[in-house]
């Protein structure tokens, strides 16, 4: 009898990146029943054998969320009856405790610093910020101790956990799937328009104005942006280039393929305030999966890739100067463009996939269902 694994959320969309694409196909691939619980009011549906369901509750505003959302996920776990559960969630983990009580297992995987993020949410008010992450993290780290395993995506998470005693906590990346036939030859680049592309959550922090900047002064080159955009960032519509973006909005993981198709440069940059980098900016590996040259955060993480795989360029999101030089550059050194894009598709293949992530992530798995 195969052992049933079940994704709990009441955040995150039934074609989640990470726990659809990556961890649940992955696991049903390899002989698990995968179930995957929703607050999206959505009919089930099995795709590639991940068994989704919602609940009967979707929340219409942030206090019905924090309020509702945990008791009635964690119904529908009970009545899933699963071996595994794997919580994403910051909001869930009032429901780890009660599902350990009842004898399962239970997963937490750990996608950003929570205790930072916290201190970012423009809808608590600054003062208390400080105080409210501080009691969040401290019922975190309570229950983190309580899981069977944790998983992070980056090694600064795991660091910050570690000076808690948190025990099996473990790095797992969100690597890109390679597709297997996929090729880039250089004449097909040079067929390509001129575009630079963003893909993802258009954060503040990517610095999205000075990039506007250092394009009005590169009329030739096309800026395709697809994502939702940050609530705090909203005012970058105000900019007088944002006429000339092309903006796409929310997009599924299957249109991915089709935006870097379209594109010959990445913006992958945003401002880490200091930080060495991370592990877990997604779209840095996606685009170096899809061959196309990279403009990275200048930060040691990404230096120290660049100095084994030459995939892009360190760029600062404050320098507008940086900036155009870098895209100037790009633009007017096709051949060298074209070879960055090839170095960071190799990377992929022989470090970053998911592939190899995904042996991690299944002997953990495999060994606390023994």
């Amino acid at each position: 009898m195969s052992i049933h694994y079940c994704f709990l959320t009441g955040a995150y969309q039934r074609d989640d990146a990470l726990m659809y694409y990556r961890q649940g196909r992955s696991l049903a691939a390899a002989g698990y029943q995968v179930s995957y619980v929703l607050c999206d009011g959505l009919p089930d549906e099995n795709k590639e054998g991940v068994f989704m369901t919602s609940t009967d509750f979707k929340p219409s505003n942030r206090i019905e969320k924090f309020f509702k959302t945990g008791k009635k996920v964690f119904k529908k776990a009970l009545e899933l009856n699963a071996d595994v559960y794997q919580i994403s969630d910051p909001g869930l983990i009032g429901i780890v405790k009660p599902l350990k009580r009842r004898g399962k297992k239970v997963v937490f995987n750990i996608r950003e610093l929570y205790y930072t993020a916290i201190q970012r949410k423009h809808y608590i008010p600054p003062k208390i910020r400080p105080l409210v992450a501080k009691i969040f993290n401290k019922k975190m780290v309570r229950a983190l101790k309580k899981c069977d395993a944790v998983f992070a995506v980056d090694n600064s998470i795991i660091d910050f956990f570690n000076k808690y005693d948190v025990p099996h906590i473990h790095l797992l990346t969100n690597f890109p799937i390679i597709r297997k036939n996929f090729y880039l030859s250089f004449q097909d680049y040079l067929n390509r328009d001129n575009v630079l592309c963003y893909e993802g959550t258009i954060y503040k922090s990517s610095r999205q104005e000075n990039f506007f900047d250092a394009l009005e002064k590169l009329p030739q080159l096309t800026y395709l942006m697809a994502g939702v955009i940050e609530d705090q960032n909203g005012h970058i519509k105000e900019h007088p280039y944002w006429s000339r973006v092309d903006f796409i909005g929310k997009f599924s993981p299957d249109d991915l393929s089709d935006i870097f198709a379209k594109s010959t440069i990445s913006n992958a940059t945003r401002d880490l305030c200091g930080r060495d980098g991370s592990l877990g900016i997604l779209k840095i590996y996606e685009s170096m999966e899809a061959a196309l040259p990279v403009l990275l955060p200048d930060a040691p993480l990404y230096r120290k890739m660049l100095a084994n795989y030459p995939c892009g360029i360190c760029v600062n999101p404050n320098d507008k100067q940086a900036i155009f030089d870098a895209l100037y550059y790009l633009l007017t050194h096709k051949e060298e463009a074209y070879k960055m894009g090839q170095e960071g598709r190799r990377a992929i293949i022989e470090q970053y996939s998911w592939d190899r992530e995904f042996e991690k992530y299944y002997k953990i798995i495999e060994s606390i269902t023994k």
